[in-house]
C-alpha cells in the first residue's frame, strides 16, 4: 500500500506524541519560509522527497531503481547517486521528476558536481577510479585508475585564474592523490595512518586531510602535495565544516564532547577546543549575521548552538532519533536538521533562536515527516 504523504505535523502532537517543542507564532512575525525545495535521498524508499521549503511539507516522491545516497543540485537540474547501481539519476527540478539516468561503473560511491556545473567527477571503491563525465551529453569522458580504493573527494574551487582540482583520499592506505582537470597532472603523496575527508581551502591553495590514525589535520600544497604542517587534535577528525565565511574550520569526532576550532588561513593552528554537547557529530555553520555553529548528537536526538563569535554554547534542543545531517537555507534563515533513525526533518527558525542562560532559547518550527532513512539532501530555488 503507498504510504500517505504527511504534512507538517501539528504542535499539539509534537508535544504530546515526541516531547519536541515547536515554537509559537504568538507575538511574532508570519515565518515565510525558503522559496525552493530540499531534495531528500530517502535510502528505505528507493526515492527522493521534495520538500517545499515555503509550506514545509513533502509535495513528491520521485522513484528511484535502487537506494539513492548522495544527492547535489545546481540552478538547473538535481543528481541523485544510487551507489549499487553505479548510476546519477539527473532530475527535473521544475517537474520534480527523473529525466535522465547515467551509468557510471558498477558501483559509485560518491560524487561531486565542478564548480562550472558542467562535469560530474565520481569515485568507485570497486574499480578502484575517479570518473568523469560530462553532464550535457551524459558521456563518460575520463576514467583515472587509482592504486587504493577511495573513501572521499573534493574539488578546488573555481578562481577564474587557478586550475581547478580533484583530491582524492585514499583512507587507510595512507595515499592523497589530486588531479588537474585541465591538463590531467598527477600528484601524489604518502601520510602515515588511515586517512578520512579531505576539504580544500577556499582559495584553492591548501588542501585540508582528516588523519584518523594520527589523530591530526593534514595541510598539503594543493599543486605539489607537500605536507605544510600537521596539527595535532583531542578527537578523530570525523566531522569537518567551515563557517560560513570560510575563514574557520571546525572538527568534530570520537573521542572528546568537543569541537577544534582552526583558523585555515594566516597561521595554520589549532586556536582552541570547546565543548559541545554530548558525542558531537554532524554540523553546519550560519552566518554572519548571527553566525551561529549547529552541531548534532551522534549518539542522542540533540542539537547544540553555539555562538561563533562567543566560543559558548547558548541553545540545545531536541531534534529528532539519529540527527544525521545538517542543512541551512541559503538565505540563512533556517537550518534543516536530517534524522535518519525517525525518519523525519526538523526545522529551526535560525531569528528565533535566542541565547538563554539555561540552554532554552531554540525550539522547533516544524517537524516534516520524510520517509523511511533519508540520508543526503540538496537544497535548490525554484521560485522568486
Amino acid at each position: 500500500m503507498e504510504r500517505k504523504l504527511e504534512t507538517v505535523l501539528t504542535r499539539r502532537s509534537l508535544l504530546g506524541g515526541a516531547g519536541f517543542a515547536v515554537a509559537s507564532a504568538c507575538g511574532r512575525s508570519r515565518a515565510t519560509g525558503y522559496p525552493g525545495y530540499a531534495l531528500v535521498s530517502t535510502a528505505g524508499e528507493n526515492s527522493v522527497a521534495a520538500v517545499d521549503l515555503n509550506t514545509f511539507h513533502v509535495t513528491k516522491k520521485i522513484g528511484l531503481t535502487a537506494a539513492p545516497s548522495v544527492i547535489i543540485a545546481d540552478s538547473r537540474q538535481g543528481y541523485a547517486l544510487t551507489p549499487a547501481t553505479g548510476t546519477v539519476h539527473l532530475l527535473d527540478i521544475e517537474r520534480l521528476a527523473k529525466k535522465a539516468s547515467i551509468r557510471l561503473a558498477d558501483r559509485v560511491d560518491s560524487i561531486r558536481l565542478t564548480p562550472d556545473g558542467k562535469m560530474l567527477t565520481a569515485i568507485s571503491t570497486k574499480s578502484r577510479e575517479l570518473i568523469l563525465a560530462d553532464v550535457e551529453s551524459h558521456r563518460i569522458v575520463r576514467r583515472v585508475r587509482l592504486e587504493n580504493e577511495p573513501l572521499d573527494l573534493d574539488l578546488s574551487f573555481d578562481s577564474g585564474t587557478n586550475p581547478i582540482y580533484v583530491a582524492i583520499s585514499e583512507g587507510p592506505s595512507g595515499i592523497v592523490e589530486s588531479i588537474d582537470l585541465a591538463s590531467g597532472r598527477r600528484a601524489r603523496t604518502q601520510l602515515s595512518g588511515e586517512l578520512g575527508n579531505l576539504r580544500y581551502r577556499s582559495d584553492g591553495q591548501i588542501l585540508l586531510v582528516a588523519n584518523y590514525g594520527d589523530r591530526t589535520l593534514v595541510a598539503l600544497d594543493t599543486q605539489t602535495l607537500q605536507t605544510i604542517c600537521e596539527l595535532p587534535l583531542a578527537m578523530r577528525p570525523e566531522n569537518l565544516c567551515f563557517s560560513a565565511d570560510q575563514g574557520q574550520l571546525f572538527i568534530s569526532g570520537s573521542g572528546m564532547d568537543g569541537i577544534a576550532i582552526v583558523f585555515p588561513f594566516h597561521t595554520l593552528e589549532v586556536e582552541q577546543t570547546v565543548l559541545a554537547g554530548r558525542t558531537p557529530g554532524a554540523m553546519a555553520c550560519c552566518g554572519p549575521d548571527p553566525s551561529y555553529l549547529f552541531v548534532a548528537s551522534r549518539t542522542g536526538s540533540e542539537i547544540s548552538i553555539l555562538s561563533v563569535d562567543s566560543r559558548k554554547m547558548i541553545a540545545l534542543t531536541q531534534a529528532g532519533q539519529e540527527p544525521k545531517q545538517i542543512t541551512i537555507t541559503p538565505d540563512q534563515q533556517y537550518a534543516l536538521i536530517l534524522n535518519e533513525a525517525s525518519g523525519d526533518m526538523a526545522v529551526i527558525r535560525i531569528p528565533n533562536i535566542k541565547g538563554t542562560r539555561l540552554k532554552t532559547g531554540a525550539s522547533l518550527f516544524a517537524m516534516v515527516p520524510i520517509g523511511d532513512t533519508p540520508v543526503d539532501t540538496a537544497i535548490f530555488t525554484r521560485y522568486a
